[in-house]
């Protein structure tokens, strides 16, 4: 209950402050920054230990990291064909592989997840992360959103973005610290830990801060939405519970 008080909380209270206007507009940039420099890539690098285990539970680490490439999988499909069947233009079908094919599975996941389940399913929530959604979205969704959009594919900038990214490089190093074991993880532990600490209420300070709800928008574009929602919520947990259930 405390968890779900946490991340009610915060969200409210970077909506309450933009609305107010007592923080630059700039500021869920800089949070951002914060996070995903610093307090992801520490969080990733403590979970070392747990996160050993992890890669080797039962040869079955495949799993979580699975879901985000067969989630965008199913939605380029699905979209893809509805869109046809629709006549939609190639940016809207675009635009809902990308948004119901993807998910925030580090800002919002993390603390969701934790929150429902513990502290102790935060890293098999780093393979959903990184080695699903991020490399999802550095790979196939940069070459969706190109193709949709017209642009052309730049396999460098693909590159350059999965190895200029800070927690998949945490989460690179965590995996050779762990298989050389060169320094001893009681060392390093607790300054991890502390630096990863403000994750959870500053993500979700950002998340509320950026948070706009436009009626207009979201009448005009209600059979989009409506589809993605159906999609990403009744469609998606329905074919998981049954495929994971059958491994």
């Amino acid at each position: 209950m405390n968890n779900f008080l946490v991340i009610f909380t915060c969200m409210v209270a970077g909506i309450f402050c933009r609305k107010l206007r007592n923080f630059p507009a700039n500021s869920a940039q800089v949070l951002n920054a914060f996070i995903i420099y610093l307090s992801l890539p520490a969080l990733i690098l403590s979970q070392v230990p747990q996160l050993a285990k992890t890669m080797n539970f039962q040869g079955l680490w495949w799993l979580p990291v699975s879901m985000a490439w067969i989630t965008f999988l199913l939605s380029f499909l699905f979209f893809y064909f509805i869109g046809k069947k629709l006549k939609w233009s190639h940016a809207k079908i675009g635009a809902l592989i990308l948004t119901a094919g993807l998910g925030n599975t580090s800002f919002v996941g993390f603390p969701i997840l934790e929150a429902l389940i513990g502290p102790h399913a935060i890293p098999i929530g780093v393979l959903v992360d990184q080695p699903g959604s991020f490399l999802v979205l550095s790979t196939l969704g940069i070459m969706v959103a190109s193709i949709f959009s017209g642009a052309q594919i730049s396999f460098k900038i693909i590159f350059k973005r999965v190895f200029s990214f800070p927690p998949f490089l945490a989460l690179i190093s965590s995996i050779i610290w762990v298989s050389t074991g060169l320094i001893g993880a009681d060392t390093l532990m607790p300054a991890f830990s502390k630096i990863s600490s403000p994750l959870v209420p500053l993500a979700l300070f950002s998340v509320g801060f950026q948070l706009r709800v436009d009626r207009h928008v979201l009448k005009k574009r209600w059979v989009g939405i409506s589809l993605g929602l159906f999609f990403k919520l009744i469609l998606l947990p329905t074919f998981f519970s049954i495929f994971y259930l059958k491994i």
